[in-house]
């Protein structure tokens, strides 16, 4: 089981911001954001390999963001970490092939935590020259729980990046659109954009969160928990629970994870 979508801090730091951050958006973590924890609930819930996503919320956490990022890789163990870069950075094209180079196999984007909204320029830009270097895009989507308002990743947004754009790796996390599920149906579904299924649990319909999983297609589906912010083991009951069939089941929990990440047996 790989799980495509979760979040550590630095040891010295990991308390006073998961603390903040539930805070903020109202709910309890499932861990206290630290490598470690991740590494022993992973173990626990039968996942085999996590991939972290690093949040960049100014221009300047560049540089902290991968050493952190290309540490947590060295161990070469259950965790395995993206990069992250800030749409706009002037060095934007250096810092893409560096992570490139140090295989760290992807960025993640927040809209809201940067600030801008997906469909703004310097977003486009940043997706247009990591697809270039065949980087995986994992890109926040719908409403983020801790910053409401306004949205700045919606699916109109994101329909907009595939039709101009056109990245082959792109996910939209939380089942395309967080409480945005309506317009992911009408406008997303089956386009050539991968879905992680993190944080929908107890938000969505099972109907429709059925619905969209089958309809898109489990080969663009990939299980996430968004930990600390949910669980992986409460993540996975709730899709068993949905009655897909068994190769479903493998598409979302292994297959289109190794297919992204071009690996085998899980390992990186």
């Amino acid at each position: 089981m790989i799980d495509f979508h979760t979040h550590v801090f630095p040891e010295k730091i990991a308390q006073r911001s998961v603390s903040v951050l539930a805070e903020k958006a109202g709910i309890k973590p499932y861990t206290d954001g630290t490598p470690s924890d991740l590494r022993r609930h992973a173990k626990e819930s039968g996942v085999s390999l996590a991939v972290v996503l690093p949040v960049i919320t100014r221009e300047d956490q560049f540089d902290s963001i991968f050493r952190f990022a290309c540490k947590i890789n060295e161990e070469n163990d259950t965790l395995f970490s993206f990069g992250a870069v800030y749409p706009g950075d002037q060095d934007l094209k250096d810092r893409l092939k560096l992570i490139k180079e140090y295989g760290l196999k992807g960025i993640k984007i927040h809209p809201d935590y940067h600030g801008i909204d997906l469909s703004d320029d310097r977003t486009m830009e940043l997706i247009y020259e990591a697809a270039a270097l065949d980087l995986v895009i994992s890109v926040h989507a719908g409403v983020d729980i801790g910053i409401p308002d306004p949205v700045r990743s919606t699916p109109q947004m994101a329909l907009r990046i595939i039709n101009e754009i056109g990245p082959e790796k792109m996910i939209l996390a939380h089942t395309g659109g967080w409480k945005l599920w309506d317009d992911v149906e009408g406008l997303l579904v089956g386009k050539a954009v991968y879905f992680d299924i993190s944080f929908t649990d107890g938000y969505i319909d099972p109907g429709q969160w059925k619905r969209i999983i089958v309809n898109h297609g489990t080969d663009k589906i990939l299980f996430g928990s968004d930990s600390p912010w949910s669980s992986e083991d409460k993540t996975a009951e709730a899709i068993y629970k949905l009655g897909l069939s068994a190769k479903d089941n493998l598409n979302i929990f292994e297959n289109t994870a190794k297919k992204l990440l071009n690996i085998d047996q899980g390992n990186i």
